[in-house]
C-alpha cells in the first residue's frame, strides 16, 4: 500500500495549489522543513525561560475587538459564522445548498474569529495584572488573513511561532534589539542573508497612512527579508515592538506604569520557501552547516 504524502519521487517538497488563491497543500517534503524550523527556532531561545503555548485557530471575537486589532484591520480579519435556526429553517434552505446558491445567507456571527496573530491570546492571559518581572511566552499557531493578493508567500492560511514577552519600556525595547540581532544571524548562518527594513502593518481606513508613518518614524516594525523565489522577495520573520497598546487595551502595568509589550515573529511557511529558494526542495541535499543551524543530523 502507498500512504499518500510520504516522500516520494513524485514529492518535490513543494506546496500543492488548491481551488482558493493563498491556500495550499504541503506534502511531506515541505513537512520536515518545517518542523526542522520549529526545532531551530526553539533552539533560538534555549538560554531563557519561556512559558510555551499552542494557540488554537480560532480566537475569542471579544478579545481580537479588545486588542483592537478589528478598528485598525477590519479587511484582513475572516470571521466565523454559524446557522443557529432549527430543522424546518434548514429545510427551507437545502435546495439553495444542492444548487449552489445562497445556503448560507441564514448565517449568524458567532462569538470566534479566525486567529490573525499567534500572539494576542498570551496578552489576555496577564490582564488586570500588576508584571513584577517581564512574563516570556514562546507561542505558535495556524494564522489567518484574509489578503488582498496571492503571489508566491502570500498565504491567507500561514503557521506562525512567535516570541513574546511582557514588561516596561527598556525591557521591552532591550529585549526586541537581541532578538533582532540573534536572528539576523540564525538566517544568514541558514544561507538566507536576510536584509533588516523598517515596515509598517497594513491598517485600514482614512487615518491608515498616518499610523503607517508614526510605525516607521519610530520604527516599530523591522523586518526580516528573503528571497522566496525568482525576483520575489517577501518578509519571513519580523522584530515588533508595541509600546503600551496591549498594556492599555488589556489593563495590565509594569514598572508603576502601563505595560509594554514586544515580540519575535517567525512565518514558518515563506521561511521554509526560502531555504528551498536557496538549496533545492530537498532538505537531505542541503549543506551541513545550513542542516546544523536547523538542529537537523
Amino acid at each position: 500500500m502507498t500512504l499518500v504524502g510520504t516522500a516520494s519521487t513524485a514529492d518535490t517538497g513543494r506546496p500543492i495549489t488548491t481551488d482558493v488563491a493563498g491556500v495550499y497543500l504541503f506534502p511531506a517534503g515541505f513537512e520536515r522543513i518545517i518542523a526542522a524550523l520549529r526545532a531551530g527556532i526553539g533552539r533560538l531561545g534555549m538560554a531563557d525561560e519561556y512559558r510555551a503555548l499552542a494557540i488554537p485557530p480560532v480566537i475569542s471575537r471579544r478579545l481580537i475587538e479588545q486588542a483592537g486589532y478589528v478598528k485598525a484591520f477590519p479587511h484582513l480579519l475572516g470571521t466565523v459564522h454559524s446557522f443557529t435556526g432549527d430543522a424546518r429553517q434548514w429545510a427551507q434552505l437545502v435546495p439553495l445548498a444542492e444548487s449552489g446558491g445562497a445556503w448560507h445567507a441564514e448565517q449568524a456571527i458567532s462569538d470566534l474569529v479566525l486567529l490573525p496573530a499567534a500572539c494576542y491570546p498570551a496578552y489576555a492571559t496577564v490582564a488586570g495584572a500588576d508584571l513584577r518581572e517581564p512574563v516570556r511566552w514562546f507561542v505558535s499557531g495556524t494564522c489567518f488573513r484574509q489578503e488582498a493578493t496571492a503571489e508566491l508567500g502570500r498565504f491567507r492560511s500561514f503557521r506562525m511561532v512567535e516570541y513574546v514577552t511582557a514588561g516596561t519600556e527598556d525591557h521591552c525595547t532591550g529585549w526586541r534589539a537581541g532578538w533582532l540581532d540573534r536572528v539576523a544571524q540564525w538566517l544568514a548562518e541558514l544561507g538566507l542573508c536576510p536584509a533588516v527594513e523598517v515596515a509598517d502593518d497594513p491598517f485600514f481606513g482614512p487615518g491608515r497612512k498616518l499610523f503607517q508613518a508614526a510605525q516607521r518614524n519610530q520604527e516599530l516594525k523591522l523586518e526580516l527579508k528573503a528571497e522566496l523565489g525568482p525576483e520575489r522577495v517577501q518578509a519571513i520573520a519580523s522584530a515588533n515592538y508595541h509600546k503600551d497598546h496591549f498594556g492599555a487595551g488589556f489593563g495590565f502595568t509594569a514598572g508603576g506604569e502601563i505595560g509594554h509589550t514586544a515580540c519575535m515573529a517567525f512565518g514558518l511557511e515563506r521561511i521554509a520557501l526560502a531555504l528551498q529558494h536557496a538549496h533545492g526542495p530537498d532538505l537531505d541535499g542541503w549543506p551541513a552547516a545550513v542542516r546544523a543551524g536547523l538542529d537537523q543530523p
